[in-house]
């Protein structure tokens, strides 16, 4: 039996968990800090990086004591090396380092992306089956990759531009309903009457990567010119109430259309009959009923994670740093940031 203690803080959740054999979750704590952002519409990186710094220590004790072990039962630490936020990075990063140090534990660098790739199969059940079809879809990223093995992954496609949780987030700040964004647009979305048609960029492109900008744009011309409101983060009460909501539900399906197209064409390109989806916008209940509906429809599996997995968590950071503790890839101590770090 191994323990693996996950330590992430690529952005702006502070998270450390403790997991065993890469499977099973003994604790999992996360310290949000969407109040400390919420008024301006989105991450504020200084801000992120100074709450880390706050709450790290008492995350991890808490971790431990929730999965009622002790430091000197953990086989090995697992932090996130990158993609994220440089200086949110190297809190994690200087955290784990000192416990890896201290307790002389193998230290493991783990990408966020292969942890969202990997939250599927974590805690579920659901036993690994190569290959695979991923989709990671959440506020910095919306990317698509074929898995061959643990450790083996082909991107085969990329945003160009905006993710789709940050389409999410900026959409619903012009419309001033908050943030984050993807939770309320699709609350509002669910009250809808009626769907404005708004366009789902590069769905019939060639290529598997995704575009969210022009997505954006759309909506905010369509509160500009249509409904005759300069969109900003207080012109909520500005707006007709319906108006609002069918907004919401074009702009949430705009972007679910194009998601559901490009995985599934890639399913059937490849012959590959499973789809896993990852990230925070993975945890919309729209998406998530689609996706299913068209697998059924296509005989391909979906796979989800539970929906706290869906975020960002440290769980799936060492649930991802498992197979990497079994081939013993671990890091030493000039263990350092890569904010753009590739899969």
């Amino acid at each position: 039996m191994a323990l693996l203690m996950g330590i992430d803080t690529s952005c702006d959740d502070t998270s450390c968990a403790i997991v065993e054999d890469g499977r099973q979750i003994l604790s999992n704590v996360v310290s949000s800090q969407i109040t400390e952002h919420s008024e301006y519409g989105g991450v504020v990186p200084e801000i992120a990086c100074r709450k880390h710094v706050e709450n790290i220590v008492g995350v991890v004790r808490k971790a431990i004591a929730d999965a009622k072990c002790e430091l000197n039962d953990i086989s090995a630490i697992a932090v996130t090396k990158g993609p994220g936020l440089v200086g949110a990075l190297l809190v994690g990063i200087g955290v784990a380092k000192a416990i890896a140090y201290s307790q002389s534990l193998p230290l493991i660098p783990v990408n966020h992306l292969e942890g969202h790739i990997l939250s599927p199969f974590l805690a579920s059940g659901v036993n690994y089956e190569f290959p695979f079809v991923s989709l990671v879809v959440s506020g910095g990223h919306t990317s698509l990759y074929v898995v061959r093995e643990l450790g083996r992954y082909e991107a085969v496609g990329r945003t160009v531009d905006d993710a789709a949780g940050e389409a999410f987030d900026k959409t619903a700040k012009a419309l001033g309903l908050g943030y984050p964004g993807g939770p309320v647009v699709e609350k509002r979305a669910a009250k809808a009457a009626r769907s404005i048609e708004l366009p789902s960029p590069m769905i019939k492109h060639d290529s598997f990567d995704f575009s969210f900008s022009g997505l954006k744009t759309a909506a905010l011309n369509y509160i500009r010119f249509e409904l005759e409101i300069e969109p900003n983060a207080n012109c909520g009460d500005a707006i007709d109430t319906d108006a609002v909501d069918s907004l919401c539900a074009g702009f949430q399906d705009a972007v679910i259309d194009v998601l559901l197209y490009k995985a599934f064409r890639l399913s059937e390109q490849r012959k590959i009959p499973i789809v896993a989806l990852g990230g925070g916008v993975s945890a919309n209940t729209t998406l998530r009923e689609r996706f299913i509906s068209r697998g059924k429809q296509d005989a391909v599996r979906v796979i989800f994670p539970s929906k706290p997995l869906s975020t960002d968590n440290a769980a799936m950071i060492a649930a991802a740093g498992f197979h990497r503790f079994v081939n013993k890839e671990f890091a030493d101590s000039t263990l350092d940031a890569e904010p753009n770090l590739p899969l």
